[in-house]
């Protein structure tokens, strides 16, 4: 009697401990059961990628057998391509690729089928990778001029010569500095006019920092002659052929390389690209 009492009394106890811990038995059901949901969705990925592993590999033992694979997996080399109707528009004109041989250079370029009879030279044939083409540019042709040095040149402005031409160092005012002097400054008024020495043709118009406003003149058989300390008011322009005497332009002020000096003509003569003295050409 006694121990079917204290064993009610122990299923008594049981029962009130799992009524007071009910919620949790209840929490831990759930955990299990989404613990299970989670592992059947993360395994079922697995058979699927399983299935295309095993479909990849049947696909490819079968490669050599394209008449066993699915017939939406198979090329059908014989499957007829209609293309599309005329619809009016001209042919084209036919061309070819033939590869056109310029000195000794192969290029590839497209060959027009008909072209105007002007232009039959330009039309490559069969033979064009054996032929050679060869460009040329006439070179720059300068007038037929020529000078006696007999003949002599004038000075292009009347006044005392400031600085003569000297191979021997001579003492630059404003510089300060003794120095070969290859060319000769004349003495004008501002204004004063300059003429051209000899005929020629005006080769280039510059403007230098030294000299100021620069004229060179082409006189041929390899003669020039220099013009600086000019305005900016010519009386020329590049190209120009002039005559002996013709007006040049005027002096200008110094530049501030010969502030010193009075205002001035810078005249220089080249003989082949080499300065001489003015002076023994000059009459």
């Amino acid at each position: 009697m006694k121990n079917n009492e204290v064993n009610g009394m122990k299923m008594k106890n049981i029962i009130a401990y799992i009524k007071r811990k009910q919620f949790y038995f209840a929490l831990f059901a759930c955990c299990v059961t989404i613990f299970l949901i989670a592992i059947l969705v993360w395994v079922q990925p697995k058979d699927d990628d399983s299935e295309i592993a095993n479909l990849n590999s049947d696909v490819i033992r079968n490669a050599d057998n394209p008449e066993e694979l699915p017939s939406s997996l198979v090329d059908n080399d014989e499957t007829e391509y209609n293309p599309p109707e005329d619809e009016g528009e001209p042919d084209a004109t036919p061309t070819s690729t033939t590869p056109i041989t310029i000195n000794e250079e192969e290029v590839d370029g497209e060959v027009s089928g008909e072209g105007d009879a002007g232009d039959d030279a330009l039309v490559a044939n069969s033979d064009a990778t054996n032929e050679n083409y060869t460009i040329e540019i006439a070179p720059v042709v300068k007038p037929n001029i020529t000078f006696n040095p007999s003949e002599k040149m004038i000075w292009p402005v009347s006044g005392s010569v400031l600085m003569p031409y000297s191979m021997v160092p001579i003492h630059f005012k404003t510089l300060d500095q003794y120095k070969v002097n290859p060319a000769m400054y004349i003495a004008s008024d501002v204004g004063g006019q300059v003429v051209v020495a000899a005929e020629g043709i005006v080769e280039s118009i510059t403007n230098e920092p030294e000299t100021g406003i620069t004229v060179t003149i082409y006189h041929g058989s390899g003669y020039k002659t220099i013009y600086g300390q000019l305005g900016e008011a010519l009386a020329v322009k590049e190209g120009d052929l002039v005559k002996k005497g013709q007006l040049l332009g005027v002096v200008e002020k110094p530049t501030k390389y010969h502030v010193l000096l009075d205002s001035h003509v810078y005249f220089k003569v080249l003989s082949n690209e080499k300065s001489i003295d003015p002076t023994t050409l000059i009459e």
